[in-house]
């Protein structure tokens, strides 16, 4: 069994994927345990008597002994202030919508739980402990997706978790592939709920965890569809014949743009050794080329001299995307090992201390969800005109309009539709990729004036994600139907280049081409399992 050791300091964006989705052993699908360093648990325990010892030396502190937002100056008897948990919890449990996947959660408890190891929060060892037990038995709370507005933390969302923890009855939760009734559950297991004792009910709703977990899964799956897309490309412009001089290492090297030099040089990779990307190749004239071949006054067939841009720029388009996917990465993983939690203890010489901040705010993420959609929407854009070029003889230099079948040519439609079905996708992520970050609507009587909409930024990124993967996922069958369609008429010059005919071959293990309409939406599922999966850029990168 995996083992994830938090110690608040190395946790990687790998390992929180590995405790969102598991990993597969013999056909089971298995979760990693997670436990706490000796040393973090002695830290809780010094940093927790450090805030009660402030308590009883009757420091007034935020959210420990008053109440929270604009009820900041009321105080809360010593007596009261257990009770006053129990009154939190319920009271912000308003989160609407539907549930968010069991691995946003799991993402989210780990998140939470790392947090906590700074010893900053002031949280008992114990609800660490219960946080732990739930994940490890594989109790994870039900949080339904809307309701924060990515400030205080998503108190809304985390309410949830801490709903389950302590046992309130109307709380669902996941267990063993069902939704059950939390009472339910820990009857069934033995295990107990906790009573959250002064700060906690506070500290587990306050940080933007849930914003955090949707944009670092999405950020995950958005490297692989990334990897992917130069793989549709490269095999679009192997059948179109397209010219491998725009991605001269010297073109992007006097440009000086580290994305764009790096996708380039992936891309010359792929098409290496190709026969395809030629001017012999390209001086065949293909039969649906022949009427559409311009001529000069000698009869001489014109060069193309360049390709359109959705070929010919990809490497500027998606190096952009690169560097946006970097920076991103970096905000995220700043995040995953950091206190966000208000308000904050720290040791001094002389002792402890407590400070009120914003750590909890959403805007760093919020602006990276944001740049991080915005960016795969270009992807989505350019991949979805590559496919649209290619279903045009025009435009494709002689390819069969519409990709269409030949057997029967009066009859089919081709990939037409499947074009139109890309072509919403872009149109809707247009819609999504507005910035959610450039909204913020005041609370708590103006006293939570500024707040940053990262959950619905981090929401909405996740749907963009999937859609570019659709929309990936029909480039790669229009470009692979398109190389189907030049083989018999290329003869030599149909070979494919290193890397592309690995894409090729892969592609052909689970689509065969289409000689003939068929029923293609089980095509399009079938590629896009590949790609979310990483097995297609696995291949063809790891050989």
């Amino acid at each position: 069994m995996k083992k994830l050791f938090l110690n608040g300091q190395n946790l990687s964006i790998e390992n929180v994927v590995l405790a969102a989705r598991g990993y597969d052993k013999d056909d089971d699908h298995l979760y990693p345990k997670i436990e706490l360093s000796s040393e973090i648990s002695d830290l809780l325990k010094e940093f927790r008597k450090a805030l009660e010892d402030r308590m009883a030396a009757g420091d007034i502190i935020y959210g420990v002994n008053t109440g929270c937002g604009i009820k900041k100056a009321t105080i809360i008897p010593d007596e009261e202030i257990v009770a006053y948990q129990r009154h939190y919890i319920p009271a912000h449990c308003v989160a609407i919508g539907n549930y968010l996947p069991e691995e946003v959660t799991r993402a989210a408890m780990l998140l939470r739980l790392n947090s906590f190891t700074f010893g900053n929060s002031g949280v008992r060892l114990e609800l660490c402990e219960k946080i732990i037990e739930f994940y490890n038995a594989g109790i994870i709370p039900c949080v339904p997706e809307k309701g924060s507005v990515g400030s205080s933390g998503d108190l809304a969302l985390l309410a949830h978790v801490a709903a389950a923890l302590t046992g309130i009855p109307d709380q669902e939760v996941y267990y063993r592939g069902e939704i059950r009734p939390i009472l339910e559950v820990l009857k069934e297991t033995g295990i107990t709920a906790i009573e959250l004792a002064a700060k906690e009910a506070m500290a587990i709703t306050n940080g933007s965890t849930f914003t955090l977990a949707l944009a670092l899964l999405a950020y995950y799956d958005a490297i692989v569809v990334i990897k992917t897309a130069d793989i549709a490309a490269a095999l679009s412009l192997e059948a179109v014949r397209g010219e491998a001089a725009a991605f001269d290492v010297r073109i992007h090297a006097v440009r000086k743009h580290n994305g764009s030099i790096n996708c380039a040089a992936n891309m010359r990779k792929l098409f290496k050794g190709s026969k395809r990307m030629t001017n012999k190749a390209r001086d065949i004239c293909l039969n649906a080329e022949r009427k559409l071949k311009k001529y000069d006054k000698h009869g001489q067939p014109l060069p193309r001299v360049q390709d359109a841009y959705s070929f010919r720029a990809h490497a500027q388009v998606m190096g952009s995307v690169y560097e946006a996917l970097d920076f991103c990465g970096n905000v995220f993983l700043r995040e995953v090992n950091a206190a966000t939690d208000n308000p904050l203890i720290f040791a001094e010489e002389d002792g402890f201390t407590t400070i009120s901040g914003g750590n909890f705010h959403g805007e760093p993420l919020a602006q990276a969800a944001d740049f991080l959609k915005i960016a795969l929407q270009q992807l989505a854009n350019i991949s979805e005109r590559r496919l649209y070029a290619l279903t045009m003889a025009s435009t494709s230099y002689g390819l069969p309009d519409d990709l269409m079948g030949l057997s029967n040519p009066d009859l089919n439609t081709g990939l037409m539709i499947m074009q139109y079905s890309a072509a919403s996708l872009v149109s809707e992520n247009k819609i999504l990729c507005h910035p959610s970050v450039i909204d913020s609507i005041p609370t708590s009587a103006n006293q939570e004036d500024y707040v940053s909409m990262g959950t619905t930024a981090a929401r909405f990124l996740k749907e963009v994600v999937k859609n570019v993967q659709y929309i990936v996922a029909m480039e790669l069958i229009g470009a692979a139907q398109g190389i189907h369609w030049t083989i018999p008429e290329l003869g030599q010059c149909a070979q494919l280049g290193e890397g592309t005919a690995l894409a090729y071959d892969f592609v052909r293990k689970f689509v065969d081409p289409m000689d003939d309409d068929r029923y293609i939406r089980t095509d399009i599922e079938k590629i896009v399992k590949i790609i979310e999966d990483g097995s297609l850029s696995d291949y063809v990168y790891s050989a």
